[in-house]
């Protein structure tokens, strides 16, 4: 029966958001099994026109299930029943419908977004360019920071201080991109820890940073004592490790989790 079909894909790919037993429903909608009240929500499905009902369009463009649930998206066989089942008057259990086969209906257009939204996905879209600079910049500071140690040339203390600070701007911008660009990711199944993983600890590094810029304005001062141009290096290995793997698990959402291999 149609009417269990639609149940039983929303029972696999809707529950964990909107049943009954979750505290919180997103989207205050929490009875998702209960079809015949489904249909009854004008803002949800208008019956007979699945093109104009929000349900379907947000199954259809994958906003629902959301990034924060493990389900994986409809696939286009539990799309084009959800389409059905709507396009047949979204019977419940209880409802007896022809079940004439129908003819495919049109594909819904596009979303258009809001200007706002639209100017926050450009903007996110540069994330990935962005996070070269941290990386790169971090990571040379170390060795400048080696060859100030060994030859004590006030111009590779200057290099260690640039790099730390621009690395350290650069890493609070690249974060920030990085927020605007989460916002429109569609992460599902084993991604989406990686992308928790990655968001957090590139937030994370991009406040150590910060923290690592501000210390190396003390360390690199003759009146202040070694131990914290000690402090210093060890911290800036930290910071090097940090966004090293904040680097590999941005990598592990385009590539896969082992895109390194020998």
């Amino acid at each position: 029966m149609l009417a269990q079909e639609v149940r039983d894909i929303f029972a696999a790919k809707c529950v964990e958001c909107h049943d009954e037993t979750v505290a919180r429903p997103k989207g205050e909608f929490g009875y998702v099994l209960d079809l015949e009240r489904i249909a009854a929500n004008r803002k949800w499905v208008i019956p007979g026109q699945p093109q104009k009902s929000e349900l379907y369009l947000m199954v259809f463009h994958e906003e629902m299930p959301g990034d924060e649930a493990s389900a994986p998206p409809l696939t286009a066989e539990e799309k084009e029943i959800v389409r059905r089942w709507i396009a047949l008057g979204a019977p419940s259990d209880h409802a007896e419908v022809a079940t004439a086969a129908l003819s495919p209906a049109p594909q819904p257009k596009p979303r258009e977004l809001p200007f706002k939204r639209r100017l926050i996905r450009a903007i996110g879209q540069f994330h990935p360019v962005s996070s070269h600079f941290p990386i790169a910049l971090l990571i040379a500071a170390f060795p400048a920071e080696i060859m100030w140690k060994r030859t004590r040339k006030p111009s590779w203390k200057a290099a260690v201080r640039f790099c730390v600070m621009l690395g350290a701007a650069s890493a609070v911008f690249t974060a920030g991109l990085g927020w605007c660009d989460a916002v429109f990711s569609n992460y599902t199944g084993a991604s989406a820890p990686v992308l928790w993983w990655h968001r957090w600890l590139g937030t994370a590094t991009a406040v150590w940073a910060v923290l690592l810029a501000a210390l190396s304005e003390f360390a690199h001062k003759e009146k202040y004592p070694r131990t914290l141009r000690y402090t210093f290096r060890a911290l800036l290995l930290v910071t090097i490790l940090l966004v090293s793997i904040s680097g590999y698990l941005g990598g592990s959402l385009i590539y896969g989790l082992h895109h390194f291999r020998w």
